[in-house]
């Protein structure tokens, strides 16, 4: 893989680390300061985040058509760039509390940018990386989305710990900004300029979705994604409501993403020496037992313990994912399939509603313990993801 690549890819992740960072963290928590509900807040996150369900319909786009003549993918990620910073900025100056509709318009506007230049770099992905190296290079990706992540959410977090979320608009702006890096390497990086006849564009190539492996691929990311998601989500609103509140929310976001870099490398490491079957366990219970162990969060301590958990669980299992989605995905619809495969994960926006709704009636508690014993139901996927599929990338005899 060319350097220019490799550098376009990280900064990207490391952009939607950023982003996410606030997102997850803070945006939330403003919303209410701002005088929204916390339902409807819920409500706004999750529609926002729908484009990231369904950002697999940007994949058959860039697959297929070469913008004019300027490649398959590069233009895509250009273009996604500029709607996520116009979204970002419109969010810095649109207030929740006086018009939340419009709020959440821009949210969508930023998601949707983000959600087209992650399928397309995505896509590029696959097209540049060799298959020996795939689990190396989605450990780096998802290593540089959580460094950025950690580094993120700890400076926002003494940004705004101190204003009441007064500074939100301008955590947006730099986000914003930070999209310039991107941008500028893209400019630099290459695509292949011609494809293999093989890898042209079919619509056959989709019948790779509905084998039976990818069928439980698909489950396992929809449990574990919409578990984990929903429970990520409401952290914040769960330490800053404890009795007695734990207001340093950047702080613990740092310390659940330095948890992400730990799984992320990890996971690579466990995938060369254990059986899949161990990886896919181990990611799992871990993931299960690190949710239920917030119900038992009782002060900062056992807060930074049990959060730490939770982020290792969720680095180890995002990586994971990425790895046998990045195995199963067709050459000829790189894009298209690899999209449709994390998509899945990105549907547990509607766990954020759920477990939202969940805490309403039953509390944080409750709710953590239930989450924790859903999280288990991933097994049954797992088990038929144990073995290894015939080969590392389907090829235009098994989807013609």
């Amino acid at each position: 893989m060319k350097q220019a690549n490799l550098k376009l890819f990280l900064s990207l992740y490391a952009l939607q680390g950023l982003i996410v960072a606030y997102l997850f963290n803070f945006n939330k928590n403003y919303m209410i300061r701002c005088g929204v509900s916390l339902p409807d807040a819920s409500l706004v996150e999750t529609v926002a985040l729908l484009p990231l369900a369904f950002k697999f319909l940007a994949g058959p786009v860039s697959d297929k058509y070469n913008l004019l003549g300027f490649g398959h993918r590069r233009p895509y990620i250009a273009l996604g760039l500029l709607a996520q910073s116009a979204g970002l900025v419109g969010l810095a100056l649109v207030d929740p509390g006086a018009n939340l509709h419009l709020f959440g318009a821009m949210a969508v506007l930023a998601v949707l940018g983000l959600s087209i230049n992650d399928t397309c770099c995505d896509g590029m992905v696959i097209d540049v990386t060799e298959p020996a190296d795939r689990a190396k290079v989605q450990g780096w990706l998802w290593t540089s989305r959580f460094i950025a992540a950690t580094l993120g959410t700890l400076a926002f977090g003494f940004w705004l710990r101190d204003t009441g979320l007064l500074l939100a608009p301008r955590a947006l702006w730099a986000c914003a900004l930070f999209g310039l890096a991107p941008f500028v390497l893209n400019l630099f990086a290459r695509e292949p300029s011609t494809r293999d006849p093989s890898e042209n564009f079919r619509w056959s190539a989709l019948k790779v979705m509905i084998e039976p492996r990818s069928v439980a691929l698909l489950a396992f990311g929809i449990i574990y994604g919409m578990v984990s998601m929903g429970v990520e989500i409401n952290l914040s609103v769960f330490y800053t409501r404890m009795t007695p509140p734990i207001l340093d929310i950047g702080e613990l976001g740092a310390i659940r993403n330095f948890g992400r870099v730990a799984g992320a490398l990890l996971m690579p490491l466990a995938w060369v020496k254990l059986s899949r079957a161990n990886v896919l366990g181990c990611g799992i219970l871990l993931l299960s037992v690190s949710i239920v162990g917030q119900s038992i969060v009782t002060g900062r301590g056992s807060a930074d313990a049990w959060t730490f958990l939770f982020g290792v669980a969720n680095g180890w299992c995002d990586a994971l994912f990425a790895t046998l989605a990045m195995e199963s995905s067709s050459r000829v619809l790189a894009a298209s399939t690899f999209a449709l495969f994390m998509a899945v994960t990105n549907l547990s926006v509607v766990g954020n509603l759920l477990f939202a709704n969940s805490v309403v009636l039953n509390g944080f508690p409750l709710t953590f313990q239930a989450a924790g014993l859903i999280t288990l139901l991933s097994l049954i996927p797992a088990w038929f993801l144990r073995k290894p599929p015939s080969s590392f990338f389907r090829d235009a005899s098994n989807v013609a």
